[in-house]
């Protein structure tokens, strides 16, 4: 079913009194699972205001979760996710009319220019809406296992602040108009105020660059526990079950760092995707803290 158009169009067009089904795709195989997590919210909203039905396709198109042998028969998505209205690929497109989205993003949909208030926030309580209808759920198997790993790290009278900050990979690149990260030496000083003042006893910290990493272990010690020395404890993949392939370990590490800093008592964080992400999946925080130092 593999289709290299990346517009969207019908690739069948019958009665019309029949449902269409709209084929919500990503042609970047390179995205994460939690970033498409928030893409298919924006192709939901999109589907539903043109009255058409939305199914996720991560089987015919090529993406970090699924083996290539599993390419076109296995459906990446549903090994996480349930499909919105409960409709498989199958049956959609054996449908009457069957479009296939665009192979990106459409807007709006939930990244990193959203308002990060918790206060009168519509942009975000409408997002989390399609939470709250059951449309993004994700499996309950996932969140156990998610919900598992937290328990190995942390106890129950832990007061947990999660950090998000991606790291110093990112500011290379310097995108006009992506968020300006904080310098880490700036950020981690104003944690540090954050956690005696919110009087936090762990940190649990999020980042894609070790030097992040290495100078919070530096000025936090055993206080800070990185979202790879979770993995690490909980996936040792050479003892690994063979049913958890890397590709669906890669899926969970991914779903995890949204969970568990959304499950975090407090929320420090610069501005950027991931951290809509964990606002869209968190009740409330007693405290947050964003670092918004502008755009490039």
């Amino acid at each position: 079913m593999f289709d290299k158009n990346p517009e969207e169009h019908y690739i069948k067009e019958g009665n019309p009194n029949e449902p269409t089904y709209y084929i919500i795709r990503r042609m970047d195989e390179k995205t994460s699972l939690a970033e498409m997590y928030r893409i298919v919210m924006g192709h939901i909203r999109y589907s539903l205001s043109k009255g058409w039905l939305p199914v996720v396709d991560m089987q015919n198109y090529p993406n970090l979760y699924l083996s290539p042998e599993k390419l076109g028969n296995e459906n990446a998505w549903e090994t996480y996710f349930e499909q919105p209205f409960r409709v498989g690929l199958e049956q959609a497109y054996n449908g009457e009319n069957v479009i296939l989205s665009n192979g990106d993003c459409v807007k709006p949909y939930p990244d990193y220019s959203m308002n990060l208030s918790q206060k009168k926030n519509d942009e975000l309580i409408e997002w989390r809406m399609l939470i709250k209808m059951r449309l993004m759920r994700i499996r309950p198997e996932i969140t156990e296992k998610i919900s598992a790993m937290r328990k190995k790290i942390f106890s129950p009278k832990d007061v947990v602040l999660g950090v998000l900050l991606r790291g110093g990979n990112h500011p290379e690149r310097k995108i006009k108009g992506h968020p300006i990260p904080p310098p880490p030496e700036f950020a981690a000083n104003a944690i540090s105020d954050d956690f005696k003042e919110w009087a936090c006893t762990k940190i649990l910290l999020a980042t894609e660059d070790e030097s992040v990493a290495e100078l919070f272990r530096n000025n936090f010690g055993d206080k800070c526990v990185s979202l790879d020395q979770i993995y690490s404890l909980c996936y040792d993949t050479e003892k690994t079950d063979a049913s958890e392939d890397k590709f669906f370990i890669e899926g969970v590490k991914s779903l995890a760092q949204t969970i568990l800093l959304a499950e975090c008592k407090s929320f420090v964080a610069e501005k950027c995707g991931d951290t809509t992400g964990v606002l869209l999946l968190a009740k409330k925080f007693d405290h947050v803290h964003f670092f918004n130092l502008g755009n490039y």
